[in-house]
């Protein structure tokens, strides 16, 4: 298909092209010409990195900033058919760098993807991670290397390392129809002046280009979405009539949303006149504004108050647990968590929007009414657990509690590797089984 693509995942604080553009000829010159990557207020960016390939190729970089709240949104993004690029800053600790974190959220989306870990600035400090203990748990880690974009150190050993890993990407020789390449290049000619396709626009310019059968349309444009060239959720009725050219219009849409002051301020719940409000620009046309809201639906970003008329995003909502409640029920079940990634609380509370009790939701916790019981799940991030206490009548527990772990389970079971360990009050630790 003559392309790859690189997913770089980092610490907020270091700028992509302040490594993979440097040198060893020039100290550091943020302009040069063989990488260019503009940084985004919002933190993801995407370029391309022209290098030395066994046939003519070109690799597309996505770079994902570290801001927590726009975490949420990289799945987006995370597929299969990359290669993944962790970059650290060496002046940190492992812990303070999140490493595992990142890497089951990379184990999650990409599979078996193949993972560089770099460390840049170790022109200030060396690269302090246990490597032996990580490439034997994570077994995808293919290297890991130490930079300076300062002094250039490391630079021409990351930038062969790509060349070889994305060469060994299995998609990267594929052989595919001459009229595939056609489509892609000529959607790829269509990004570059706007930011949607419908569906029937793509079918038209799939027939134009002699891909006329189903299987081969719909196989095609899979494809095409895992690559990274247009964004499409066939099996999504909610999406499927619109092809996403530009990912930055989703995403752009998603973070201003999400980093709304007004939004903020009333708690996580967004309006339509409010939606009308934070996206009233250009190229969010109004008939097109609820397709980002549909997107942050289908990735339990958001979930609907009144269909189509009002939302809540839990992000947003206050921090604190509300002072008024009172709950006197008994500890029931707790999961510990190698890695907790808050969105696990935030979509455990998307499913389960229609059970919260008296509006007691908060940005880590929830109140659930479920039959004749109420529950209280709550996450603590920073100990990696979520705990679930019950209130009722004790031979209707344990059915509130199996709806309850049913849906983390589900939400477990999406994010590979994650297992969490399992305690009850009348059971030893288990493993997720």
């Amino acid at each position: 298909m003559g392309g790859g693509y690189i997913r770089s995942v980092k610490h907020p604080q270091i700028p992509l092209n302040h490594f993979v553009t440097g040198s060893r000829q020039n100290a550091f010159e943020e302009n040069q010409p063989k990488l260019r990557v503009s940084q985004l207020a919002n933190g993801r960016s995407i370029s391309q990195f022209k290098t030395k390939f066994k046939s003519k190729s070109s690799i597309n970089i996505w770079d994902f900033g570290g801001q927590e709240i726009m975490h949420a949104t990289h799945q987006f993004f995370l597929t299969k058919r990359s290669l993944y690029m962790l970059v650290l800053d060496s002046r940190l600790t492992q812990e303070e760098n999140r490493v595992e974190y990142w890497l089951k959220i990379i184990q999650s989306f990409g599979g078996e993807s193949p993972v560089l870990i770099v460390g840049n600035k170790i022109d200030q400090h060396p690269l302090d991670i246990d490597r032996t203990g990580l490439q034997k748990k994570y077994p995808n880690i293919v290297g890991i290397l130490e930079t300076s974009a300062a002094t250039g150190a490391g630079i021409e050993e990351l930038k062969a390392a790509i060349t070889e890993q994305v060469n060994n990407l299995p998609h990267v020789r594929d052989l595919l129809p001459e009229t595939w390449f056609t489509v892609k290049t000529k959607l790829e000619e269509l990004g570059r002046q706007s930011n949607f396709i419908t569906h029937d626009k793509y079918l038209e310019l799939c027939a134009e280009n002699e891909v006329s059968d189903e299987t081969s349309q719909r196989t095609l444009i899979g494809f095409l979405h895992d690559l990274g060239v247009v964004l499409h959720f066939q099996d999504d009725p909610r999406l499927e009539a619109l092809g996403i050219l530009n990912p930055q219009w989703v995403t752009n849409g998603v973070y201003k949303i999400l980093n709304s002051h007004t939004l903020f301020q009333n708690k996580g719940v967004l309006t339509t006149s409010m939606l009308d409000e934070i996206l009233n620009l250009p190229e969010y046309p109004r008939g097109k504004r609820l397709f980002i809201v549909d997107m942050m639906k289908k990735f339990e970003l958001c979930y609907d108050i009144e269909a189509d008329k009002t939302f809540l995003v839990p992000d947003l909502l206050p921090k604190d647990e509300p002072a008024e409640l009172k709950f006197n029920g008994v500890p029931a079940f707790e999961y510990a968590y190698p890695v907790l990634p808050s969105s696990v609380i935030t979509r455990f509370i998307v499913r389960m929007n229609q059970k919260i009790e008296n509006g007691f939701v908060w940005r880590t916790g929830v109140v659930l009414k479920i039959g004749e019981n109420k529950a209280l799940v709550k996450a603590d991030i920073e100990d990696r657990k979520i705990t679930i206490a019950i209130d009722g009548q004790e031979h209707t527990r344990r059915d509130a509690l199996s709806a309850i772990r049913y849906q983390l389970d589900e939400i477990h079971a999406s994010i590979k590797g994650l297992n969490p360990e399992k305690t009850s009050p009348c059971l030893k630790p288990s493993q997720n089984h």
